[in-house]
C-alpha cells in the first residue's frame, strides 16, 4: 500500500493507492501521524492537484482507481461524474435519469464517494440551484466551484 500528504489551500489531502490504482483521497483536518510511502502514481496525483489548485482545468482522468469491493452502479456512478467538466455542474436527478438510478441513489454515492477532486463530487448539485451534501463540508463544495469559476449567485 503507498500513501502521501498533498499540501492544498482547503488543508492537506491523505492520498492512498494498491498497485491497481488509487484506493482513496480524503481532505484532512490535520495531518498527524499520517504515514508516506509514495510511488509515481500518488506523485502523479500530486502534480495534478498542484495544477488544480493553480486554476487549471484538471480532471484527473489519466488516473486509474482502484475500485475494488465497489458494486457495477457505484463504479458506473463514479466514472461519469468523473467526466464532468471543470466549471461545470449537473444535477442528482440527471445523473439518476441517465445511469437509471434514483436521486437518493446518486446522493448516497457522491456521500460516501473515497475520492476527494479525483471524482469531483462538487460538480453534482440539487437540480434547483442548493448545493446538497458534501460530506457536511457545504462550504468547501461552494470553494471549490468558485475556484472553478462558477458565480455564487448560481447556487441557492
Amino acid at each position: 500500500m503507498f500513501s502521501r500528504l498533498i499540501p492544498t489551500p482547503l488543508g492537506p489531502l491523505y492520498a492512498e493507492a494498491s498497485e491497481r490504482g488509487l484506493t482513496s483521497v480524503r481532505l484532512l483536518v490535520l495531518a498527524e501521524d499520517f504515514s508516506e510511502h509514495s510511488n509515481p502514481l500518488l506523485e502523479h496525483l500530486a502534480a495534478g492537484v498542484g495544477r488544480y489548485f493553480e486554476g487549471e482545468a484538471e480532471l484527473f482522468l489519466d488516473i486509474d482507481l482502484d475500485y475494488r469491493g465497489f458494486s457495477p452502479e457505484r463504479i458506473a456512478l463514479y466514472e461519469r461524474v468523473r467526466r464532468i467538466p471543470f466549471g461545470s455542474t449537473t444535477s442528482y436527478a440527471a445523473l439518476g435519469r441517465e445511469l437509471a438510478l434514483s436521486p437518493r441513489a446518486v446522493g448516497a454515492g457522491m456521500r460516501a464517494c473515497p475520492f476527494f477532486l479525483v471524482v469531483p463530487a462538487q460538480r453534482v448539485i440539487h437540480a434547483d440551484g442548493r448545493l446538497g451534501g458534501f460530506m457536511g463540508a457545504e462550504g468547501i463544495k461552494l470553494w471549490l466551484l468558485l475556484h472553478e469559476g462558477l458565480e455564487a449567485s448560481r447556487f441557492r
